[in-house]
């Protein structure tokens, strides 16, 4: 019985191998990249909107300016933000609350797939300066 030479095969070997090895980390990289944009596009959007509001001069232009900002935000990303919270008030020292919620990608290729059924909700707390200048 001949067997043949192995000549050649470790190439092959090495191809297969890091084919298997890369491509798992190429999806997983590709794949993971809009959740973690969206994370934290939302959290900073929660964080402009509350000091926004803590900024203002009354409650209702505050919470016109946190639409405004939540607004801006969505015009410039392919997906949406919700201003799904705004409670709190402008007395002196006390906390401000926004939470904006957004869809999270489950299946995503880019370009080929995305399906968005879990929603992700970013919550920022604000405190009103307690030497702030009410009108």
């Amino acid at each position: 019985m001949r067997f043949r030479s192995d000549a050649g095969a470790v190439p092959v070997e090495f191809a297969a191998a890091v084919g298997m090895l890369l491509i798992p980390i190429f999806i997983f990289v590709v794949t993971i990249a809009p959740v973690v944009e969206r994370r934290n596009v939302a959290g900073r959007a929660a964080a402009e909107a509350a000091r926004a509001f803590v900024v203002a001069d009354d409650p209702a232009g505050g919470q016109a300016a946190a639409q405004s900002i939540v607004d801006q935000i969505n015009a410039g990303h392919p997906f949406t933000l919700t201003l799904t919270n705004l409670a709190g008030d402008l007395e002196r020292g006390s906390m401000v609350t926004a939470s904006v919620e957004v869809n999270m990608p489950v299946i995503i290729f880019p370009g080929v797939v995305e399906v968005d059924v879990a929603d992700y909700t970013a919550t920022h707390r604000e405190e009103v300066d307690l030497f702030r200048s009410l009108p």
